[in-house]
């Protein structure tokens, strides 16, 4: 609140104060061009005397020191800020937390849907390990058809054993009829572009992907692309010197 503002509260409040103050006349009220028959007036209030308003106006500023000298000795500090008690809503259970893992996870499989591992719970730890680790280091995602025994726990314990970085692993069983998979683990690279490119069956289109299936390790498998594929050998190309590059 401005202080402008208390003193005009201030001087209305004493003005208010010493109109009641003053004596009211019942007697009749002699003035000229009076209404006939009016009777007597009812009374009138006079304003406060020169005199009145000068003694209420030393009290004002004596009252505005006193209001205002403890804030300006107390200058350049933060004031307390006081609040309306308003009610809390109560928590809608909604977690930004992990709203926003969410995000950070589809924009990553975004970046990663040019390269893709299709693995499985059933090969050997040591292989999903190793998979999960190279994945990491160019972005690629592990793709796996389902949940290990049907459940996301033994799923979530099962990636968190491999002690890698589990961010990129997604269960996506129609990808497994998109691209065909028969047998795991496959490497697929494909055109992020063409990512809706599919038939009647929902199946990727030929010419919009290429695959390599077998037991081995990331860098062979692009490296296969990149002399076998002339469509994908530079995307292939790509991959394998940024895997090279991120070599522990």
């Amino acid at each position: 609140m401005s202080r402008a503002w208390v003193i005009a509260c201030l001087l209305m409040a004493a003005f208010a104060r010493e109109s009641f103050s003053q004596p009211v006349h019942s007697g009749p009220v002699a003035a000229s061009g009076s209404v006939p028959g009016a009777g007597q007036a009812a009374g009138a209030a006079a304003f406060p005397s020169q005199s009145a308003i000068e003694r209420e106006m030393t009290r004002l500023e004596s009252d505005r020191k006193n209001v205002f000298s403890g804030l300006d000795g107390r200058a350049g500090q933060a004031l307390p800020h006081v609040f309306p008690n308003i009610a809390t809503p109560a928590p809608s259970g909604i977690d930004i937390e992990q709203l926003a893992r969410q995000y950070e996870q589809k924009a990553m499989d975004r970046r990663s849907e040019e390269l893709m591992i299709f693995a499985s719970f059933t090969m050997p730890e040591a292989s999903l390990k190793r998979l999960v680790n190279q994945a990491n280091r160019v972005g690629a995602s592990v793709v796996l058809r389902g949940f290990k025994n049907n459940s996301i726990r033994e799923t979530t314990r099962a990636i968190h054993a491999l002690k890698e970085q589990g961010g990129n692993v997604l269960v996506n069983p129609n990808a497994f009829t998109k691209y065909k998979i028969e047998a795991v683990p496959t490497f697929v690279l494909t055109r992020a572009t063409a990512a809706d490119a599919v038939d009647e069956q929902g199946c990727a289109l030929p010419d919009t992907y290429v695959s390599v299936a077998g037991d081995v390790s990331l860098d062979h498998a692009l490296d296969v692309v990149s002399r076998q594929s002339k469509d994908f050998s530079s995307l292939a190309e790509r991959y394998l010197n940024q895997f090279r590059e991120r070599r522990p």
